[in-house]
Formats: C-alpha cells, structure tokens, sequence
C-alpha cells in the first residue's frame, strides 16, 4: 500500500514538473514553424 501511495506521488510530482516545463519553455510561433513547413515543401 505505501509503495502504491508513493509510485503514485511520484507520477504526480513528474507529471506536475513537465507541466510547468512546458508551460514555461519558449516555443516557436505555430503560424512560424507552418510557414516554414509549407516553404520547405515547395522547394523540394
């Protein structure tokens, strides 16, 4: 039971640090990384 508790504590501690990562991280601008992708493609 206490191995239980604590597995789960851990997954939710994890999951709460990669949260605040990724809502801290500077990502690119969507509308950026599309236009690059479509300009890419047409050169090809």
């Amino acid at each position: 039971m206490r191995r239980t508790l604590l597995t789960l504590l851990g997954a939710v501690g994890a999951f709460g640090v990669l949260t605040a990562s990724y809502a801290t991280a500077d990502l690119p601008n969507p509308v950026t990384t599309i236009e690059a992708a479509a300009a890419a493609t047409v050169t090809r």
